[in-house]
């Protein structure tokens, strides 16, 4: 190893690290993650957590960064707060070979929260194999073992952070497992079955939608509303309309959204009237989305007069 990536990793040992030299553990050869891994087991658990929590977050700021072999390393630390952290930085991958890794910790590991991250990392997995292609091998297993963990996790949140990435599956068992989600007294199980019904892109669950677009819940009423615009709920247009008043910010972009996807002409009327009135920068950026989109889907985007060079604020 050369002598500067020595000297990086020594100075890896304090709280501080300049985010140049933070860059340099992207992308890591055979002989530097060796090197590495030395010095990672030297560092304290909470270092080892700021650790990757930087280096999650400078992946976001510089995609072109990557510290994948990092983040899979850390899938096996013994501090489980470490391993939440790196399923959680590996969000982006769409490797197989990580998913058994991954089942071993929705199987196996003894804290929900880290079943959890790996539950709802299987997300893009199962969305890959519904829209591209994913080896039916691999395929069976992740959708057997979220099946298993969304019946029988003994944590709940567990159970519909896997029924949440279990929404892209065409498995028939999964209808009945978002049903019973549904009819829970519980806030977050509420909320996960209507995450799924969104995510299956199925119009039958239409009616279950628009029993929540004012649900007195604002998690609740949040997925209800993203869930409109997935499933193309068109019914949904003056609900809809009506949300993009809601007092919670969170809702009001997401009924932008929802309307931009399902489009038409009052839904058009709706955004453009809403363009003309004042509001902040982010939701002024989450409205043109919003109406680029609509008019990107109805082949018009010369109808309209939003300058579309302005950010973007993407949803959740």
């Amino acid at each position: 190893m050369e002598d500067s990536f020595v000297d990086l990793l020594h100075s890896l040992t304090n709280d501080k690290v300049d985010t140049v030299r933070l860059a340099e553990l992207s992308d890591l050869d055979a002989e530097r993650l060796d090197g590495f891994a030395v010095t990672w087991q030297d560092f304290s658990p909470d270092r080892r957590h700021s650790l990757l929590k930087d280096l999650g977050s400078l992946s976001n700021e510089k995609i072109e960064l990557t510290f994948e072999a990092i983040n899979r390393l850390a899938l096996d630390d013994s501090d489980p707060a470490v391993r939440q952290q790196a399923i959680e930085n590996l969000w982006e991958s769409e490797d197989p070979a990580l998913v058994g890794s991954l089942i071993n910790l929705l199987n196996d590991d003894p804290v929900p929260e880290v079943r959890g991250a790996a539950g709802k990392a299987f997300g893009v997995y199962v969305f890959i194999a519904e829209t591209r292609e994913l080896e039916p091998g691999i395929q069976l297993r992740l959708e057997e073992a979220l099946l298993l963990a969304a019946r029988s996790d003994v944590n709940d949140e567990v159970r519909d952070l896997c029924l949440r990435s279990l929404g892209y599956s065409s498995r028939p068992e999964v209808p009945a497992l978002i049903e019973e989600a549904y009819a829970a007294q519980d806030e977050f199980r509420v909320a996960s079955a209507l995450r799924a019904m969104a995510r299956s892109a199925n119009a039958s669950w239409g009616e279950h939608v628009m029993a929540h677009l004012h649900d007195g819940s604002p998690i609740i009423r949040l997925e209800a509303v993203r869930a409109a615009g997935e499933i193309d709920l068109h019914e949904g247009i003056p609900d809809l309309i009506e949300l993009l008043e809601d007092v919670d910010v969170s809702i009001r972009g997401a009924a932008m959204w929802s309307l931009g996807q399902i489009g038409g002409s009052r839904a058009s009327e709706a955004l453009n009237s809403l363009a003309e009135q004042e509001m902040d920068e982010i939701e002024q950026a989450t409205l043109h989305d919003a109406i680029d989109n609509l008019a990107f889907g109805e082949g018009a985007l010369d109808l309209f007069s939003v300058d579309q060079d302005d950010p973007l604020d993407p949803l959740d």
